[in-house]
């Protein structure tokens, strides 16, 4: 049996039973703290389970699934049905037993759940702006270094001197001046591609969202195949087009998608 509280508006676990219970004993857990464990419906104070103990919650789920209990239920992760005494509860979605620990897995590492109300963006929630914002800073300083090395091989190849943004190149030619812009502009592009193509087909974030704790799903919690990695990258070049609104708008919809998620389908989610 494990075991998830709050403290803050913050969610920690899951912590085993044994835990649970000195977190109790030590004043840690107090009578006005959220807590859940599998088959809890919804999130509880402490304090309103009857008997102040594990006993009265693992009562009112065996009650539940008792054999009276005929009623038939979609599980999430399977999409098949099953009688309610074979299933769990968690945020109004049921799963059969045997899909629980699946179910629990994918929470823990933070992937997006489909379900009758909704998604379940792991047990952490959405990506929000500040965060988001953050990563970018983070991912646009990382490719800014890699882009300016490569400008100044560029122009050393054309001008012949390493300080692209020296009195030289502005006394260059104006073939040279078109050729360092033809050379330049799609070379950047290219590397702020082959930055997110990289990483997020193999970790499913940047580094910059990687060291803010967030990652990149589908809207099903699957990840990103290569076309839509590629198409997202220049959705969001749109997003910069419309004077940042299409980034802003991450701060205002209830699932935290800027524009290029809506275009995309894709979520940003805390694993942490």
């Amino acid at each position: 049996m494990q075991w998830y509280y709050a403290i803050n508006g913050q969610r920690h676990g899951p912590v085993t039973q044994a835990d649970f219970d000195q977190l109790v004993s030590t004043g840690q857990i107090k009578a006005d703290m959220l807590v859940w464990r599998q088959g809890m419906a919804n999130w509880v104070s402490y304090g309103s389970l009857t008997t102040g103990s594990v006993a009265s919650v693992v009562s009112a789920v065996s009650a539940e699934a008792s054999p009276g209990a005929l009623d038939t239920e979609v599980c999430v992760v399977s999409g098949k049905r099953y009688p309610r005494r074979e299933m769990i509860q968690f945020e109004g979605k049921w799963i059969s037993a045997e899909h629980r620990d699946e179910f629990f897995q994918r929470l823990r590492e933070g992937v997006a759940i489909p379900g009758a109300s909704g998604l379940v963006p792991g047990p952490f929630g959405y990506g929000g702006f500040w965060r988001r914002f953050f990563a970018k800073f983070v991912d646009s300083f990382i490719t800014g270094v890699v882009g300016a090395g490569c400008n100044v091989l560029v122009a050393y190849a054309i001008f012949g001197e390493w300080n692209y943004l020296g009195l030289s190149r502005r006394e260059a030619g104006t073939s040279d001046l078109l050729l360092y812009q033809a050379i330049t502009l799609p070379l950047g592009i290219l590397i702020g591609l082959a930055y997110a193509w990289f990483f997020i087909s193999r970790y499913q974030a940047t580094p910059g969202k990687m060291a803010l704790g967030l990652k990149l799903v589908r809207a099903d919690g699957s990840a990103l195949t290569t076309g839509r990695i590629v198409g997202r990258y220049f959705a969001e070049i749109l997003s910069g087009l419309t004077l940042l609104i299409g980034y802003i708008m991450a701060g205002f919809d209830e699932q935290k998608r800027s524009l290029h998620d809506r275009i995309c389908d894709t979520r940003v989610i805390k694993v942490r």
